[in-house]
This record gives structure tokens, sequence and C-alpha cells, in this order.
């Protein structure tokens, strides 16, 4: 058996929350000494005290621990609840990194009004008429990519390659986390629409105000506002219910999201 304070150097608990727990009769002594009143713990007494501190992780109280403790819950079940927790803490691990890149994405917007007066790269061009597989939600900007996954696996289902994929981002007036987000991959000939999929042909826009950027598309980006600016400074006015495209062009390092590029289409008309 180990004194108490062995049995602390071995846990990484302190001897003053091993007598705490002692109190509660969470975790005995496996023998005290009658005379110096001194604490013995056997080694099978870590692994109690290991769910003990795995309990207090998925925050449970003492209370609740020392109740589950003497139900003696199977070691797979156990188990399951710690999946649970480990899972629900990649997910908001998730959430909470998404949210920093979009505060990295907005300071670097706000840090582009100090150049703003001027933008060089929009490039006018007239946008062609494209068939298109399209899936339209109203969703976040991190779920953009589950979107186009389950389109491409629709796309794939028909034998189709996948071509160039676009972002087409639509006014809403209801939305208020969320935004209308339609993505779409293109198509060399024709295959069945099937709710929620459609297939359809993008009209042929005369004119577009183009920018190439390396923006993400799951994250804020000042390239629209440098088009914006471009647009009013140059006398055009955007087209009215036609959504701003967004189509990736391809580049040497697919897998690497700092490598991505896109350029943004904007419909537009002299004032």
């Amino acid at each position: 058996m180990f004194k108490i304070s062995e049995f602390s150097k071995l846990s990484q608990v302190s001897v003053k929350t091993l007598r705490y727990y002692d109190q509660l009769n969470l975790l005995k002594p496996a023998h005290i000494d009658q005379f110096s009143g001194y604490r013995y713990y056997t080694a099978d007494k870590m692994f109690q005290l290991n769910r003990i501190l795995g309990y207090k992780e998925l925050g449970f109280s003492l209370e609740q621990i020392r109740e589950l403790m003497g139900e003696h819950i199977p070691l797979e079940q156990v188990r399951g609840m710690f999946r649970m927790k480990q899972s629900e803490i990649e997910s908001i691990l998730e959430r909470e990194q998404a949210k920093l890149d979009r505060i990295k994405a907005r300071l670097s917007c706000i840090e582009w009004e100090e150049k703003s007066s001027t933008v060089h790269d929009v490039v006018l061009k007239r946008g062609e008429s494209q068939l298109v597989a399209s899936y339209r939600q109203k969703a976040s900007l991190e779920q953009i990519p589950e979107l186009f996954r389950l389109l491409d696996d629709y796309v794939k289902s028909y034998g189709q390659s996948l071509l160039s994929k676009l972002t087409l981002w639509h006014s809403c007036e209801e939305c208020e986390d969320n935004i209308d987000i339609e993505v779409a991959r293109v198509l060399t000939q024709d295959i069945p629409s099937c709710a929620p999929f459609i297939v359809k042909r993008l009209p042929e826009i005369p004119m577009m105000a183009t920018l190439i950027h390396h923006c993400p598309t799951t994250t804020p980006c000042s390239a629209s506002s440098e088009v914006a600016l471009w647009i009013e400074q140059n006398g055009y006015r955007m087209v009215e219910n036609e959504p701003r495209r967004e189509i990736c062009v391809p580049h040497d390092q697919n897998n690497d999201i700092e490598a991505h590029v896109a350029e943004i289409q904007i419909a537009i008309e002299r004032v």
C-alpha cells in the first residue's frame, strides 16, 4: 500500500483533495492506521480516482459523482459518456475556430480601408451562359463546404466530372445570421433535376466587374468592398436581382486553404 503522500505524487492530486474525498465518502483509503491515523491507498484506488476526475471533467458535481460511483456503471458506458463529451468539445472548438477566422478576416477588411482610395485590379468582361447543377440554401459561411459536398455527390451520381464550382450570393431580406447561398457546378451535359438540386442555365451577362482574390469563401473578404468602390468610382451600378457570382480559379495547391483563389463577378450597367 501507499502512504497518502506517495499516492498524491502518483496521482498528481493534492493530499488535501484526497482527504476531502475521504470525508465525502467519495474515495476511501484502503486502510487507516488506528494509532497514527495515517491513510494508506492500494493501486486499484487509482482507477477509482481516474473515474472521479473524469466525471468532474464531464461537469458532474461531487454529490452526483458519489452517486455515479455507487452505481458501478459499466466501463463501456463510461467510455460512451466521454466520447459524447469529446465530440461536444470538438464541435465547440470548430465553431470557435471559425469565429476566430471570421474575426481575422474582418480585421483584414478594416485594415484594407487605409488603402482603399484606388482599386486597379478590376476587369470588365462578358459573363458566359453556363449549364450548372446548383443547390440553394439559407446557410452560414461555414456550411458552404458541406453544401458543395452534397451537390458533388448528386453530380457524381450521374457520372459527371466535377468541373468549375461557383457560389452565387443572393440578397435576403429575412435572413439574420444565415445567408441565401447557392452553390453550383458547371456541367458539360444535361442531367435531371432532383429537388433540392436544380439543373439550369445561368444567363449570359453583358457586362461584369470582376476581381481575382485569395480569400476562402468561408470567411469575409475585402474583395467585394474593392469591387464596390470601383463600381462607384467609375459610374456603374449593380444589375438588380442578379446575384453576385464567385468562381473558383484552378491553381496548383489544391489542398492548401491559404492558396484559395477565386474571381468575384458582379453584373453591372452604366448609371
